[in-house]
């Protein structure tokens, strides 16, 4: 009876799942563009990129642009839900001594289980410095544009038609617990403009990651659906961290025309590797379904807990990523040409703008997500169990495609300006291989916003909702739990992901940008 990575490897998975949310954009990992100006228009501002964000989003924008200093801060609010469902489309009982609910929803707890909801706050700083009419430097520090902390339930509680109030092990624990992520980008990039109209831009990126997450696994295998007491559920703990993921980002702006401008940019970042520490707890359950609060008994404290430093690696391919963007825009008429050439303010300059970009993401490149242990590794308070050295976890996703539409009215003129826009993304998995560490179901998302220059100093606000297209496979999922068990390969009999997964995303974002 081999157990462990049951827990460490269906955490790792999640966890590196999540550092992969540094390869951002339309890579179907996170809602695209972080930024209040891209919130405001859909995204749509890889042409345009006139704020000093643009030294993660198109380091050729900075060379259009004063010198200037920027903050901002995204307050996201996701709203998450899944169904577990069986292959026959019924909820899935935690035992087989567990009611489940009737077609009236008596006897069993609602087979829906949803994240505790609130607000994320996730900022982004970033400056601009001109060195020259034709040379500047940018320097932007940022993350994902995601939601960094989930939690999931443990247990349950529900009626039981004959003992009253229990509690039962929740229907998606064996997916995910808990999640609390730590990803920052900081991107050093120079813009350049070589002919006029003209400007190219490139950047480095030294990513970094910590992340805490929590699951459920099983030390055994046996028929019987999710029986948390014949698989004798495990509780793990994975913690990682890697300090260097080395990218680079390219740009391309050109302005074809007086009112035409093309943007493009190119993202390419290292695989994440992280060495993990790994903690399980075994006996967590009581026969009946509630946490164990003496799982010793006469034993000496302690003897259920595995607590493993560098117990293995993650590892994590990040998809490649590139954009192309369209830019319309109407000067105003007899505005006078900017006192620094070759800079922009679209704010005094144009009348309104509209931009049409198009996404690609190399999603296909994660095929799974490789989780290794060190052979031999005890788990305590089971018999001869062990970690297994091979708990990778496959995850198939697919390229993904978007398209965004966004636009700037200025109403009046250096002082007051309108935006509105929207993105579209297909869809980056099948049904059948749905998680809970990220939504990849088709998106579509609306917003807007305004920015009010007050003297130097440009503050934006802005607005935008997310619609995720459901992931539904009726309870035929192809996710197994990782297991102890040897003789299974390391992995449950019965799927674990079957049912419906759903999510949105509100976000409301605010701004500042000083030009000096």
């Amino acid at each position: 009876m081999k157990r462990g990575a049951a827990g460490a490897a269906g955490v790792a998975f999640a966890a590196m799942t999540t550092v992969a949310g540094a390869a951002r954009a339309s890579s179907g990992m996170d809602s695209p563009e972080i930024g209040v100006l891209q919130l405001g228009r859909g995204g749509a501002w890889v042409a345009r990129a006139d704020d000093p964000l643009a030294a993660y989003f198109n380091p050729a924008g900075l060379a259009a642009q004063r010198s200037g200093a920027h903050a901002g801060v995204h307050l996201m609010h996701l709203s998450q839900c899944f169904t577990r469902l069986g292959p026959d489309g019924r909820p899935v009982p935690p035992s087989v001594t567990s009611p489940i609910p009737a077609p009236g929803g008596e006897g069993g707890p609602d087979p829906e289980v949803c994240a505790a909801g609130g607000v994320f706050p996730n900022p982004q700083v970033a400056a601009t410095f001109r060195v020259s009419d034709t040379l500047a430097v940018g320097v932007a520090v940022l993350g994902p544009h995601g939601v960094g902390q989930r939690s999931w339930p443990e247990s349950i509680p529900y009626t039981h038609p004959t003992f009253g109030d229990r509690t039962q092990p929740s229907p998606q624990r064996y997916l995910l617990t808990s999640l609390d992520a730590l990803i920052v980008l900081p991107t050093l990039s120079v813009g350049f403009t070589p002919a006029e109209g003209v400007s190219l831009g490139a950047g480095f990126i030294w990513g970094a990651a910590a992340i805490d997450f929590v699951n459920f696994s099983e030390a055994t295998v046996s028929a019987g659906g999710d029986d948390f007491n014949a698989h004798r559920d495990l509780r793990t703990r994975v913690r990682a961290a890697d300090l260097f993921i080395p990218g680079l980002v390219l740009g391309a702006r050109w302005a074809a025309t007086d009112h035409l401008d093309v943007g493009a940019w190119f993202k390419w970042q290292d695989a994440v590797r992280a060495r993990t520490d790994l903690r399980i707890e075994s006996r967590y359950w009581t026969p009946a379904g509630t946490r164990n609060e003496d799982p010793c008994g006469d034993e000496p404290p302690g003897c259920n807990v595995t607590d493993e430093r560098n117990a293995g690696e993650l590892r994590l391919q990040i998809p490649m990523e590139a954009k192309l963007g369209l830019r319309y825009h109407r000067p105003r008429a007899g505005v006078a040409r900017a006192a620094e050439p070759r800079v922009r303010d679209p704010l005094a300059d144009d009348l309104f703008d509209v931009e049409l970009d198009f996404t690609w993401a190399n999603n296909s490149a994660v095929d799974a997500i490789e989780v290794r242990f060190r052979e031999g590794i005890p788990v305590r308070g089971t018999v001869v169990g062990f970690v297994p050295p091979n708990a990778d976890v496959p995850h198939r996703w697919k390229d993904v495609m978007g398209v965004r539409l966004g636009g700037d009215f200025v109403a009046l003129r250096d002082l007051l300006a309108l935006r509105a826009g929207g993105f579209f993304e297909t869809k980056g998995q099948d049904d059948a291989d749905l998680n809970l560490d990220f939504h990849l179901g088709y998106r579509v998302g609306v917003g807007g916003g305004v920015t009010a220059r007050v003297g130097p100093v440009d503050v934006s606000a802005a607005f935008q909702h997310t619609f995720f297209g459901a992931l539904d496979n009726g309870g035929r999922g192809n996710i197994k739990a990782v297991s102890g068990a040897a003789t299974a390969g390391y992995r449950s009999l019965q799927s674990v992901n079957g049912g419906r997964f759903e999510s949105s995303l509100n976000e409301f974002g605010l701004s500042g940008t000083m030009r000096f």
